[in-house]
């Protein structure tokens, strides 16, 4: 046993990695918002702290101590959250500090801690009018140190249920206001290398309105953008506004989107299925998370002409979930895509009256 302790002290670098691996599990870290995030109000702050001891758990945000606001306000071995609604657009610098307990070889306290600086982007027009009408707006996207979960790839997962491009990857992820009772999906398709498709959309259970959003640049339209290793800043991306102006390289969302619910789903592929029945969409698990409107219609915003969910003529899913779109739409999937069977359409099979698609469980 001698010998063998005698050779890790031989060993420094193996002393090292232990001594760090220690200090990092022990210490005092912001889990949100993130470093270099730009986000919108409200500011939703995570803090994780090790085994508390010694110097108390004090928060700092710009320089004035907001502590109180934390909860639980003296955390150990877990997280203690705040929220700041109305902090105005411009830099801000979030720094928490706690005694935390740390060991090597023997325990001992000492004080960690932990900064944040991220910007916090004034609304557009587009989302404080989305915001204004209860619809959930979603904080920038990226694939890693934001709030929004990976639920699946349609392309692998459900074995080809991506409908809009056949067999290409097409990854659904979600996001849940804390707030608003509604949902947000984004569905970043292909690669992620510049040209590949990223829609993002919200819908208000209340009131029944939606805001959407496609990955290129209110500067730079006809550009698609990348999303692999990106960050989708939700202000600077083309919206509704942009689309109802006919302003969208991917065409016209509500020329699809029509019916009485935004989201176009395949209610059998097991990525949504975890969004629409699973412990994600509400149900007994709590949340604000549901894809169901209370209203017999959605609507897209903004309320405009040629932007509108008209009722499409031709045969429908029990008149629970979307109309049958129009032949242009149809030509694209039956033929463009090359997406088989013929006129295949959202919610099949299990879309029949009574099914609960996009219902609570």
């Amino acid at each position: 046993m001698r010998a063998q302790i005698a050779k890790w002290l031989d060993e420094p670098r193996l002393l090292i990695s232990i001594f760090v691996s220690f200090l990092v599990s022990s210490c005092v870290s912001i889990i949100e918002p993130p470093k270099g995030a730009n986000i919108v109000n409200p500011v939703v702050a995570k803090v994780k702290v090790g085994n508390a001891c010694g110097d108390p758990f004090r928060v700092l945000l710009d320089g004035a101590d907001v502590t109180a606001q934390f909860s639980p306000s003296s955390p150990s071995s877990t997280i203690s959250q705040a929220t700041f609604p109305g902090l105005s657009s411009g830099s801000h610098t979030l720094t928490a500090s706690a005694g935390v307990e740390h060991w090597f070889l023997v325990t001992y306290c000492a004080n960690a801690s932990a900064a944040s600086t991220f910007k916090v982007a004034a609304d557009t027009p587009y989302m404080a009018q989305c915001r204004a009408e209860g619809v959930p707006v979603p904080p920038d996207w990226a694939e890693s140190g934001t709030a929004w979960v990976l639920q699946g790839n349609l392309n692998t997962d459900g074995g080809g249920t991506n409908l809009l491009q056949g067999a290409t990857d097409a990854f659904v992820w979600t996001y849940s206001d804390p707030n608003v009772r509604g949902a947000c999906v984004a569905l970043p398709r292909g690669n992620g290398a510049p040209g590949s498709l990223a829609g993002i959309i919200c819908q208000g259970a209340a009131t029944g309105k939606a805001c959407f959003w496609d990955n290129q640049l209110k500067t730079n339209p006809t550009t698609i953008l990348g999303w692999a290793g990106q960050r989708l800043v939700i202000s600077e991306l083309v919206d509704g506004v942009d689309f109802a102006a006919g302003g969208n390289v991917g065409g016209r969302c509500t020329s699809c989107h029509s019916g009485n619910n935004v989201f176009l789903i395949s209610p059998d592929d097991p990525a949504w299925g975890k969004v629409l029945r699973g412990p994600l969409n509400g149900g007994s698990s709590g949340g604000q998370f549901t894809t169901q409107v209370d209203t017999p219609r959605y609507t897209p915003l903004p309320i405009t002409s040629g932007w509108a969910n008209n009722v499409s003529s031709g045969s429908n899913c029990a008149g629970a979930c979307h109309e049958l779109p129009p032949s242009t739409i149809r030509n694209m999937r039956n033929t463009v895509n090359a997406i088989s069977p013929p006129n295949r359409m959202p919610m099949p099979p299990s879309c029949i009256a009574g099914s609960g698609c996009y219902g609570t469980p």
